[in-house]
């Protein structure tokens, strides 16, 4: 599975309350809801043992298999006040990329080996649903502190699939298609720091850290952070533009 992935800027679009806190502008903050998409660098280490050799070797997919052919990266927010200090936060991070190569060395992935001079088209598909409670423990007219305890329904797959040149562990050929696919799905907890602070009646600074925390799923342990910058401009009462640093 990924070792890590990192993701750059994004543009994403605000509507219904201004920023957190009283900032900017002067319509209440009730709900505020964002949907956007990023341009991601992406970092891909992952391994498949066969299920008699145990724990696969690790390849890289961006050197390997050249990725991405195709890029899916969007996310969505939603927040709702439930009263001076409360929040509930809601969201959702998708990042899906496939490609396609004609690798030059053999890949072991799971029951197979994938030979050099064979085409094998390979996918990586993650997303990061969530919900979450946050209370403001530092709540002023400009500057907001919360932190938030929730869970994330962590998805994580991985797949490689050629038509040809291809043998199993014991390196008799296996004819047709093959697809060798390994994906893991559970609900982890996550706990995150976030802070809102105005600059003037229009422009606000967003920055926040999440983990998401994984004890122990199909062998799978360890965790993953988030952290983001960002700033909004908000050009009417309801209404604005982000961007930043994910």
């Amino acid at each position: 599975m990924p070792r890590a992935f990192t993701a750059g800027a994004f543009l994403v679009l605000v509507v219904a309350g201004p920023a957190f806190a009283e900032l900017p502008g002067d319509v209440p903050d009730k709900i505020r809801i964002a949907a956007g998409g990023m341009a991601a660098d992406t970092y891909t280490d992952a391994g498949l043992g066969s299920t008699s050799a145990g724990i696969g070797a690790s390849i890289n997919f961006e050197d390997i298999f050249n990725l991405p052919e195709s890029k899916d990266v969007w996310r969505f927010e939603h927040n709702w006040r439930l009263n001076k200090r409360q929040f509930l936060d809601f969201g959702y991070l998708e990042l899906s990329r496939s490609g396609s190569r004609v690798i030059q060395e053999d890949v072991s992935w799971g029951d197979f080996i994938f030979l050099a001079n064979g085409k094998v088209t390979a996918g990586f598909e993650s997303n990061f649903p969530y919900v979450a409670w946050r209370y403001s423990f530092l709540d002023l007219p400009q500057v907001r502190i919360s932190g938030s305890a929730g869970f994330n329904y962590l998805t994580l797959e991985t797949s490689l699939k050629a038509n040809g040149n291809v043998t199993d562990q014991n390196g008799t050929p296996v004819p047709g298609d093959i697809e060798e696919k390994v994906s893991v799905s559970a609900p982890v907890p996550q706990l995150g720091l976030q802070l809102d602070w105005a600059l003037t009646k229009r422009l606000a600074v967003l920055l926040y850290s999440r983990q998401i925390y994984v004890s122990n799923i199909a062998g799978i342990k360890g965790g993953i952070g988030e952290n983001a910058m960002r700033l909004s401009w908000w050009y009417s009462k309801h209404a604005g533009i982000t961007g930043g640093l994910d």
